[in-house]
């Protein structure tokens, strides 16, 4: 009994350990937004009033809501959008579909607050 209270410790102790590091946005996300939502929602073009280059507009959305709630990865369209099989509203609509992996990494980053750093390097 004994010996199964220690294992139960250990792994208590060693869960935060092997969870996944956090998603950093700069190094992580902004070059999948910059790879390929930039063309249309960047710093040139804001199609349906979206642009993803900046915290505030990016976290305000676009015509058809917003696109990012911190910490809510249902109530956002961005993830609605770039995961759809329909054609008509997939993004981007041209172009190489995000890999599930990106897809992964922005969930998990909305997941965690969506944090995004005061400044942006270039």
């Amino acid at each position: 009994m004994r010996t199964a209270a220690t294992l139960c410790g250990i792994l208590t102790m060693t869960a935060p350990l092997l969870a996944a590091p956090p998603v950093d946005y700069l190094q992580q996300i902004r070059p999948i937004f910059r790879d390929h939502c930039y063309e249309c929602h960047g710093p040139k073009k804001q199609e349906s009033g979206l642009r993803l280059d900046k915290r505030q507009e990016a976290l305000a959305g676009g015509n058809t809501g917003p696109a990012i709630v911190p910490g809510d990865t249902t109530s956002g369209l961005l993830l609605k959008f770039i995961q759809t099989e329909d054609p008509e509203q997939v993004m981007p609509p041209k172009g190489d579909r995000l890999t599930a992996k990106q897809i992964e990494l922005i969930q998990q980053w909305i997941k965690n607050d969506a944090p995004w750093p005061e400044y942006e390097a270039d």
